[in-house]
């Protein structure tokens, strides 16, 4: 599993008109690095669209910097007239594949601030019916479902404090990246002592390659088609399965090494290699 982290705005941008002390941009950055690690730590591949802070790089192109990923997460705080304004905001993709995820996310923030008002998505499109905002339009032009998540508003002052607070970020960081894997169905990653390494087992049913061969495949949370999907997955891309099933319609399903559910392994949706 593979995800984007973007870091909203770049250098001293966005500071708080309630708060000088506060910028999104600085946030946005040290929060998205404690993301990373976090979600490191479930064993997800996490790629950044930025190694400098102080560098520019246009909305679509830190969207299309998610290419080959499962998903891209851009990070904000908002702002609006209104100081009492405080609830969190997942801008989700206009596809409908992130709203699920988005409404989690949001939810998850305002539990962690602690915000008076409830977190909730957001989809807006633009000019023919693309996403409105460039650093999900560039991440659905490469094909990667996208959230952008504010935290709060910055016009806020309680909001700003919080978000200053370093170890409030870890806390963040902490239950996003849990959120996600849950998402995922991904479970943290627990390495033993030397002492304490087990010998590899084989899986009893052989693990085995497959390159997806048609279009899209749902990824579903158990094998048959009645479980819901968790993600989609495309063609050509490469999963090991590491357990098979028989459903009672005579299908064949397999379950990906990483976690993120079960796939139809039918000739018509998968090569063996």
């Amino acid at each position: 599993m593979k995800i984007c982290l973007d870091a909203g705005h770049f250098a001293k941008n966005n500071q708080s008109p309630v708060n000088k002390a506060y910028y999104e941009s600085e946030m946005s950055w040290k929060l998205h690095l404690l993301l990373k690690a976090e979600l490191e730590r479930y064993g997800f591949e996490v790629v950044t669209t930025r190694a400098d802070q102080k560098k520019d790089l246009g909305l679509e192109a830190r969207g299309r910097k998610s290419a080959g990923c499962d998903l891209f997460l851009s990070i904000h705080s908002n702002a609006c007239d209104s100081e009492s304004a405080d609830h969190p905001l997942a801008c989700v993709c206009v596809s409908g594949r992130c709203d699920v995820l988005g409404l989690d996310l949001a939810q998850t923030v305002a539990k962690v601030m602690q915000t008076h008002s409830p977190g909730r998505i957001w989809k807006r499109k633009g000019s023919g019916g693309a996403d409105y905002y460039g650093v999900l339009r560039g991440a659905a032009t490469v094909g990667t479902p996208g959230i952008l998540l504010e935290h709060s508003f910055h016009t806020n002052r309680r909001a700003t404090e919080w978000l200053l607070n370093d170890s409030n970020l870890r806390k963040m960081a902490e239950a996003e990246a849990k959120v996600i894997a849950d998402y995922f169905g991904v479970s943290k990653t627990v390495q033993p002592t030397p002492a304490q390494t087990p010998t590899p087992q084989p899986d009893p049913d052989g693990s085995f390659k497959v390159r997806i061969i048609c279009a899209e495949l749902n990824v579903r949370a158990s094998a048959g088609v009645q479980y819901p999907v968790r993600m989609t997955i495309s063609r050509n891309e490469v999963y090991t399965i590491v357990q098979t099933a028989k459903t009672s319609d005579g299908g064949t399903w397999g379950r990906l090494k990483s976690g993120a559910g079960w796939i139809n392994i039918g000739a018509k949706y998968v090569k063996r290699i």
